[in-house]
């Protein structure tokens, strides 16, 4: 009698790189495994200094920002289907101006921000936080709320809105920023 583990086996044929790529695509496609990140710049803002009295900080973000990506052109430029998801994947803010920045982040004790499209029913969503705020610096990046899908917010045309807890620096501090998205297929 023949010994099963030392049978002869049948050759099974081997997949062509092409084929074998084909299958991964496919099997990702349906699952969101497909991604890519787009940036959008945030206009600069000004807080108006209060001088040696301080004062209290107004709000954070003087002119609300609208999400202004077009998902649309970024499908295409990256050759996918349209997205399914789209969550923050970085939120940054920098004192400007960067070659030459004057003021930091030290006015504030904590921020929050959030995605607002009232006009399309959608609720008020906190996206980002940042608490406590690091000292002397000018580059702040915000911890990201984890699982907020803000496809329908951009896709609305979402403001970003800000609530902050501080004091006004004693001169005027302007920064900028930063914000990446990670759109899932």
């Amino acid at each position: 009698m023949e010994d099963p583990c030392c049978a002869p086996t049948e050759e099974l044929p081997l997949l062509r790189p092409f084929d074998l790529m084909c299958c991964v695509v496919i099997a990702f496609s349906g699952c969101g495994a497909i991604n890519f990140d787009v940036e959008q710049a945030l206009p600069e803002q000004r807080i108006a200094g209060g001088g040696l009295l301080g004062g209290v900080l107004p709000t954070l973000l003087p002119n609300p920002a609208k999400f202004t990506i077009d998902l649309k052109a970024e499908q295409q430029k990256h050759g996918t289907g349209p997205a399914t998801k789209l969550f923050l994947k970085k939120l940054q803010f920098r004192v400007t101006p960067a070659a030459m920045p004057s003021g930091n982040f030290d006015f504030l004790e904590e921020a929050h921000l959030f995605a607002e499209a009232s006009a399309a029913g959608l609720p008020k969503v906190e996206i980002a936080t940042l608490k406590p705020v690091p000292r002397g610096v000018i580059i702040v990046d915000f911890a990201i709320v984890p699982a907020v899908d803000l496809l329908p917010y951009v896709n609305a045309g979402a403001e970003l809105s800000a609530t902050a807890t501080g004091t006004r620096p004693a001169s005027d501090v302007t920064f900028d920023g930063l914000i990446v998205l990670d759109v899932r297929i």
